[in-house]
């Protein structure tokens, strides 16, 4: 009878231990100093979180601070917010741009990933008759100024006219240490920021997206809260 009283007891305090840690999985408390968890933080920003169930390489959650509250996204693919014209043009020369720039200086197919990180995007305007273009393009109504092996090249390509214009959205980005830090607000919401190491071409590693989703403090606040915000893999 004792003996199973004791076990009943152990059943018990195993389980209200079990649900302590699950709790602490899904919410915990940080201290004045700063919030900080395995993947970021954010200097002088007391808050709580609440870990949400991970998407395909992803770590995502909430955390709730005092005056803000934010979502975030940690991982390779993490939402970038708005592209720029600069960010669009890259993504689509990565994906299959590059070949008519690689056929056009006679590079062989079977180093065009060697070489693509060679290639630096510096520009992206409308075209117009002052380009000297790499390749005749009638329709196309944007040029990329790039260089590769020292050389300046103007490529040719379309957009739309809602994305050349960079209508919606207004941006700014900040390079820190190793890190671009991306500031982002689309009209008539709540700002955002994108956190990607400088060298990352191939996604290969972290990001982070951070996103308010309620606050009483300024832009001027919230733009101080980002730049307090750092990447700890």
């Amino acid at each position: 009878m004792i003996w199973k009283v004791k076990s009943e007891l152990t059943l018990v305090l195993f389980l209200f231990m079990g649900m302590a840690y699950m709790g602490c999985k899904t919410q915990k408390n940080v201290n004045s100093e700063g919030f900080q968890n395995d993947y970021f933080g954010i200097k002088g920003l007391p808050c709580k979180e609440t870990i949400g169930p991970d998407a395909i390489d992803s770590h995502l959650g909430r955390l709730d601070c005092e005056n803000i509250s934010f979502t975030y996204d940690f991982g390779p693919f993490s939402n970038p917010g708005p592209l720029t014209t600069k960010e669009e043009f890259i993504q689509s020369f990565d994906t299959y741009h590059h070949t008519k720039l690689f056929e056009n200086r006679m590079i062989d197919p079977k180093v065009y990933r060697i070489f693509l990180d060679s290639v630096k995007v510096i520009n992206v305007e409308r075209k117009n008759d002052s380009h000297p273009l790499l390749i005749k393009c009638d329709p196309c109504n944007a040029v990329a100024e790039m260089t590769f092996l020292g050389e300046t090249y103007f490529y040719p390509f379309t957009m739309s006219e809602k994305q050349l214009d960079m209508e919606g959205f207004t941006y700014s980005f900040e390079e820190k240490g190793e890190f671009l830090y991306k500031y982002y607000q689309r009209d008539n919401e709540l700002p955002g920021l994108y956190i990607t190491p400088i060298k990352n071409r191939y996604k290969a590693k972290n990001t982070l997206s951070l996103r308010v989703t309620e606050t009483t403090l300024s832009s001027d606040q919230i733009h101080q809260l980002f730049q307090s915000v750092f990447l700890k893999q």
